[in-house]
């Protein structure tokens, strides 16, 4: 007689051999639309014009931009034409010329297409840091008057905040009276850092000065007032709402010599030593790739170029955890680095001379501190 089959054990008495997927995020009807976007930008070119103009804090002329590629006027008119048919763009005639801008949301689509937003709980940090700081751009902006959102950067209610119960060690306090009288109030209401890195950098008559994590535009003003005629003042910010707050407070300031940059400061949109002196307040601790935020610092300083940065640091002998033990990430702790981890970091990047020196305890073994070094050769 024939032997029985052997029976199948059920599938649910099975190990699974991966994680189960989730499924989906989107409808096949937004994978459609969302296809197009995709097509637009199957080109080299289109990638680049893209690339450009996203790194830009305002809308390019045409004209400005036929120094970057090598075509013939109407070939470039035919890739801008194609980007802003899909909506990848906008344009804008202002007279005789022709003015482009990326399309926020629709490169926002492309992103949520690929971006982990989620990762075993833990929100996408750069989201979360973006939102953040979105909401107190907003909140002293015309939409609303006033202080900045509660809940926004550093001091935030639910932040897990370094900012001790007054919130003192940060914000504008850290000012003196007259810089703040000369600046417009919204750049003032929107001060989030730990320090005043501009009276620090020790900056001079016609230097060259970079602030990265700009927000507001308060350091990039009082740099540019430093500075004077002769020098600049460019300020680097990821975030729309702050740039287009930064924007307002330099033309209500009046200053010509300040330029406001669309990008991240782990990949800084400048080229390879254009400036003098890097100056920070209080952003570093949010990178999640400090030794690329180091690297590029090192890479668009001029020979003999120096920082003068604030930002939070921990006591060497506390680990990660105990970091995150006393606050969140987005309070300005649970990413901060140790002082001997900062020194090793600027040090691997080419820095020398690096002086860390604690100003305030903003929370057990978390400093508030003032970071300069030179950058060798």
């Amino acid at each position: 007689m024939p032997s029985s089959p052997t029976t199948a054990e059920p599938a649910e008495a099975l190990a699974p051999c991966c994680a189960p997927l989730a499924g989906p995020g989107i409808s096949a009807e937004e994978a459609g639309a969302t296809a197009g976007l995709f097509k637009a930008l199957a080109n080299p070119t289109r990638i680049r014009i893209v690339n450009l103009l996203a790194n830009s804090a305002q809308p390019v002329c045409v004209c400005e931009m036929n120094a970057h590629f090598a075509l013939t006027q109407p070939t470039l008119s035919h890739h801008l034409k194609k980007l802003v048919d899909a909506g990848l763009l906008t344009r804008e005639q202002r007279g005789t010329w022709a003015y482009y801008a990326v399309d926020d949301d629709s490169l926002g689509q492309l992103a949520d297409i690929v971006r982990r937003k989620e990762v075993n709980g833990v929100t996408d940090v750069g989201e979360e840091v973006r939102d953040r700081y979105g909401k107190a751009a907003r909140a002293v902006g015309r939409e609303k008057q006033g202080a900045p959102d509660p809940d926004a950067g550093c001091c935030g209610a639910s932040a897990g905040s370094c900012c001790d119960e007054g919130g003192a060690g940060f914000g504008n306090e850290l000012y003196s009276l007259s810089e703040r009288e000369a600046l417009p109030q919204e750049a003032v209401l929107a001060s989030l850092g730990c320090g005043n890195p501009a009276a620090v950098a020790d900056l001079r008559e016609g230097e060259t000065v970079l602030d990265l994590g700009s927000g507001g535009g308060i350091d990039v003003l009082l740099s540019a007032t430093r500075v004077g005629l002769t020098g600049k003042a460019y300020g680097l910010d990821m975030t729309n709402e702050m740039l287009s707050l930064a924007l307002e407070n330099k033309r209500k300031a009046g200053v010509d010599n300040v330029e406001f940059l669309k990008g991240y400061i782990e990949a800084v949109p400048l080229p390879t030593g254009t400036v003098d002196v890097i100056i920070s307040n209080c952003v570093i601790n949010l990178s999640t790739d400090k030794q690329a935020v180091f690297e590029e610092m090192h890479r668009v300083l001029r020979p003999g170029g120096r920082i003068g940065i604030t930002d939070v640091v921990a006591s060497s002998n506390l680990t990660p955890q105990q970091r995150a033990q006393r606050g969140s990430y987005f309070g300005c702790i649970a990413g901060a680095l140790s002082f001997d981890e900062y020194e090793r970091g600027l040090q691997q990047a080419g820095f020398a001379d690096v002086e860390i020196t604690s100003t305030h305890e903003v929370a057990e073994g978390i400093f508030s501190a003032v970071i300069k070094a030179a950058r060798s050769g």
